[in-house]
Order: C-alpha cells, then structure tokens, then sequence
C-alpha cells in the first residue's frame, strides 16, 4: 500500500464516530422511546453503537434500556470517571452511557466539563461508528452544546398542536448553533402515515420559510399502546417484535442514517484522490 493510502486508512481507523442526537421541544412526546430503539437498531444494522443518557436528571433511557448505573455520565461531567470505565452493554449489543437521576443541577454543569464529554466520546472511533445522545425536552446550554456538536439532528414530536409548536421553537432557538448538520422529525403518536407526513411537512415549510432552515420530514411512529406496553416492561419495541409497522419505521431510519454517512465518506476519499492528484501534478 502506498503511504498516501496508509495515511488515508488510518485517518478512517481514528475517525469520529457520527454523533445523532436525538432531542424535542416537549416532554413526554416519545424522545427517549425514540433514542433507544434508533439505537438498537443501528445495532441491529451491524453498527457498534454507544446510547447516551443526557437527559439530565431523568435517566429514562437508562431505565428502558435496564442497565447498571452504578457510574453515570455525572461522574464524565464531574472527572470522576471516563466513558470508557462506565459503559455497559445494553439490548442488541449497544454500549450504554448511563444517565444520571436527579442529584444536583447538572443543566448548568461547566462548558468544559460537557466538552470533555464530547472529547471522550469523539475519541470512541475505533469502538464505536454511532453515537446516539438522548438530549430529552430541554433548551438548556448543555442541550444547544449537543446541537453543535451533532452530525444529525432527530427533532420528535406528536400530533398535538403545542408540540409540534415546541418542537418548531426547539429548531429556532438551537439549529443556529449548527447549520451544517440535517435536521429530521420523528412525528409519534400518529394516527396515519399520511397524518405524519401531513405534520411534518408543516413544520419543514415553516422553518424553511421563516427560519431558512431545512428540515426534512423524517419517520413516525403510530399510536399504538403496545408501544407504551414494551416501554413499561423496559423492552426496545424493535426486539420485542411488538410493533411491526414502528419497529419498521426505525429500522428504515437506520438504514438510511448508514447509508448517507456512506455516500458522504465516498465524497471525503474523491475530495482527498483529488487533492493528492492536484498535490502530484
């Protein structure tokens, strides 16, 4: 192999793991029902997968997810312990970051104290091609920091009019901080596809309209109680094979989310043979 492509290799070894971030404007709209199955199903995808649990103070996924949680991702915060010291496995072999229940005010914990988070977690590549951050409902710094950092935005809300309200505020205050990376919407609780897709293209014209930000209709998932069934028995509705028409929904998401990181790494290798060309000529 010529050095140009052992250098191009070993980039590719090292590189970042995508980081989707998975936030609402809203609680109780599904966002943490939303991380995990995502997860999983990355992971069910072939995809090494790390789930974190940042929506601070609650610990939901972590819960769904049933999971030790003897160290959280309070102590990465506070430079207790590293990310790797506190990963477990989880459902489908995801590697959970566990959350932190309610201690203290982590909402307001330092910059630098988030950014060694994300050093941590940027340094996971050669273990990890996905990071998913469950950033819950709030519009605190440490959520718009997560925004910044993020590849891809998942925005979730339902059909109800003051969500899909929120979630439209949640884009407006945060998408500023990252323009760079697409922002999707995971509409639940649908009664239709057709009612979802109605739902998000609303939300797409609006903010294309009055934000100038794309945002692209994403998936939904249907208002179906044994979604809520497998959430009370802390089972990922994607392994629980009880929700066919959901389960679907986010493994196509998944699908999708490898495949575009796939085109975009092919135009990162045509840009670097170009520049080497230009380089040798």
């Amino acid at each position: 192999m010529l050095a140009g492509g052992r250098e191009a290799a070993a980039r590719r070894a090292v590189a970042a793991p995508k980081l989707i971030v998975v936030a609402s404007g809203k609680g109780g709209v599904g966002t943490t029902t939303a991380a995990v199955n995502l997860a999983v199903s990355l992971a069910r995808d072939g995809r090494r997968t790390v789930l974190v649990d940042a929506d601070l103070g609650r610990a939901d996924a972590t819960r769904l997810c049933r999971v030790d949680d003897v160290y959280t991702v309070a102590d990465v915060l506070a430079g207790r312990r590293g990310v790797h010291e506190i990963l477990v496995r989880g459902p489908a072999g995801v590697q959970v970051l566990p959350g932190a229940w309610a201690t203290g005010n982590l909402t307001d914990c330092e910059p630098a104290a988030q950014q060694r988070l994300l050093d941590e977690l940027a340094r996971l590549g050669p273990h990890a091609d996905y990071i998913v951050i469950d950033a819950g409902s709030s519009l605190s710094r440490v959520v718009r920091r997560f925004w910044q950092a993020a590849d891809r935005m998942l925005v979730v809300t339902s059909p109800e009019a003051a969500s899909v309200t929120n979630a439209y505020a949640a884009i407006k205050l945060l998408a500023p901080a990252n323009r760079r990376a697409p922002i999707q919407t995971l509409v639940n609780l649908a009664e239709s596809a057709a009612a979802a897709a109605e739902i998000g293209q609303r939300l797409a014209r609006a903010c294309r309209r009055f934000l100038a930000i794309d945002v692209e209709p994403g998936c939904f998932l249907p208002c179906d109680p044994r979604i809520a069934a497998a959430g009370k028995a802390q089972t990922p509705f994607v392994l629980s094979h009880v929700a066919p028409l959901a389960s679907d929904q986010l493994e196509q998401l998944a699908s999708r989310l490898t495949a575009d990181a796939g085109i975009i790494e092919n135009f990162a290798r045509i840009d670097s043979i170009h520049s080497r060309l230009a380089a040798d000529t």
